[in-house]
């Protein structure tokens, strides 16, 4: 005869609705840290990609400059996804004994990828 003072083996509604629950409680918290670890490389991935490009727009754009006064702009999707816009405008300055030096000019290049964006400025002289 069985005693009916033992537990049965058998799990209860109960025990498993909290190992259930602690189970969603474990696998939300690593789909939320999978999540921002994609976020983060993403992000990584763009400031990358926006600052080569503007280093690069850079080395160019000192030998072919864009023509005065209205910028060059290489749009993202022509160029893998980073937008560039190019500017050359007049930088006034005087030398030392007061005299306004010809030619200087400004390059202000800045790219913009997703939500990233970097800025270079540079002098150059072009007589």
């Amino acid at each position: 005869m069985r005693n009916r003072l033992l537990p049965t083996r058998g799990f209860t509604l109960f025990e498993v609705l909290i190992a259930l629950a602690v189970f969603m409680l474990a696998v939300t918290g690593l789909a939320v840290a999978l999540d921002t670890a994609l976020q983060a490389a993403l992000e990584v991935r763009q400031r990358t990609f926006c600052r080569s490009e503007l280093e690069s727009r850079l080395a160019y754009s000192q030998g072919n400059p864009p023509p005065e006064g209205s910028p060059r702009v290489l749009e993202a999707s022509r160029n893998h996804g980073v937008r560039v816009e190019e500017s050359l405008t007049t930088f006034p300055a005087r030398n030392a004994a007061g005299a306004e030096i010809s030619g200087l000019k400004k390059l202000t290049i800045t790219t913009k990828s997703g939500t990233q964006t970097d800025q270079a400025e540079i002098l150059i002289n072009r007589p």
